[in-house]
């Protein structure tokens, strides 16, 4: 560590207090599973409303309203990695991942940007194997699964 001598001499391995405050950072924000949907909800809404009228966000902050819609679908798929993070027993906390899923899925070339729907659609299958739920595609026909 940078500031205490616990007598370890020159350990690289050792977390620095950059590090440590990172972590400290990290466990005071958690969020629960609601709030990570509704800041999903939140972002991904920005998102479109400013690709919408990209022309009309700008200066301030030095980009244009594509690059500013952008980052707002970027802090939403956070969102929503965190979201598919953590697994859960709750059919309420499987059914907002099933639903961020679904808005991810709709975002126009968002399967080209990121893998945020397939860590989410990875998580949604072992979240449901463990409620005993099987998860099928809308486009496959029902059978004696469902």
């Amino acid at each position: 560590m940078t500031t205490k001598d616990d007598g370890s001499q020159g350990d690289g391995a050792r977390p620095q207090d950059d590090e440590l405050s990172l972590y400290a950072r990290a466990y005071r924000g958690m969020l629960t599973a609601d709030e990570l949907f509704l800041r999903f909800e939140a972002q991904a809404a920005h998102a479109r409303l400013i690709e919408a009228a990209s022309e009309r966000f700008d200066g301030e902050q030095g980009l244009s309203g594509r690059q500013l819609a952008e980052g707002a679908r970027m802090a939403a798929r956070r969102m929503a990695i965190l979201l598919a993070e953590t697994p859960t027993t709750l059919k309420t906390v499987l059914a907002l991942k099933i639903h961020v899923f679904e808005t991810l899925i709709q975002m126009e070339d968002e399967v080209a940007r990121s893998n945020a729907e397939i860590m989410l659609e990875a998580a949604m299958r072992a979240d449901g194997e463990r409620l005993g739920i099987v998860l099928i595609p809308l486009d496959a026909p029902f059978g004696a699964t469902q």
